[in-house]
C-alpha cells in the first residue's frame, strides 16, 4: 500500500482538487469539496475533504474543520433521501496507528442500510472493493440530482 507523505504537491486529494486527477464530484466549494471513494466500503462512500492541504486533524485550523463537518451533514441528508439510507457512520483516522495513508486530512461518510455487512476491519486493511469510473459518476448524479 502506497503511504502519502503529506506534502501538497503529490497529494491525491490536491491533485483532485486541482483538476489533475478523476473523481466523481458530490460538492465543490471554495473551502471544501466532496468525491466518492474508489475502494468503497458501502455503496456511496464519500469522502470530505478541505480543498486546502493539512495533514490532520491536528493541522486542520477550526473555520476548515467546521466547513468539513457543514458538508458532511449536507451529503449525509442527500445520501439518506437518494440512498435510502437509514443511517451513516462518519470516520476519520489522525496518524498511521490509526490507519491514515493519506496525509490530507479527510472524513470518510459511509450510507448504512439495515442488514449491511459490518467488515470495516477486513475493507479497511484490503481495499478490495474496486468499482469503476462510471459507476461512480452515475452514482454521484443519484446522490446529488446532478452533475457537479
Amino acid at each position: 500500500m502506497s503511504v502519502d507523505t503529506g506534502d501538497s504537491e503529490n497529494c491525491i486529494f490536491c491533485k483532485i482538487i486541482r483538476g489533475e486527477a478523476e473523481a466523481s464530484f458530490l460538492y465543490r466549494g471554495d473551502t471544501v469539496s466532496a468525491f466518492l471513494d474508489t475502494n468503497p466500503l458501502y455503496e456511496g462512500h464519500a469522502l470530505i475533504v478541505p480543498n486546502k492541504h493539512f495533514r490532520d486533524i491536528h493541522d486542520i485550523p477550526e473555520f476548515e474543520l467546521s466547513e468539513v463537518m457543514k458538508v458532511t451533514k449536507i451529503i449525509s441528508k442527500m445520501m439518506a433521501v437518494n440512498l435510502k439510507a437509514d443511517g451513516v457512520n462518519v470516520m476519520h483516522s489522525t496518524g498511521r496507528p490509526a490507519g491514515q495513508t493519506i496525509f490530507h486530512f479527510h472524513v470518510h461518510l459511509l450510507p448504512r442500510k439495515y442488514g449491511d455487512d459490518d467488515s470495516f476491519q477486513k475493507w479497511w486493511f484490503s481495499r478490495t472493493h474496486r468499482t469503476t469510473r462510471e459507476d461512480l459518476d452515475l452514482l454521484a448524479v443519484k446522490i446529488v440530482g446532478r452533475n457537479i
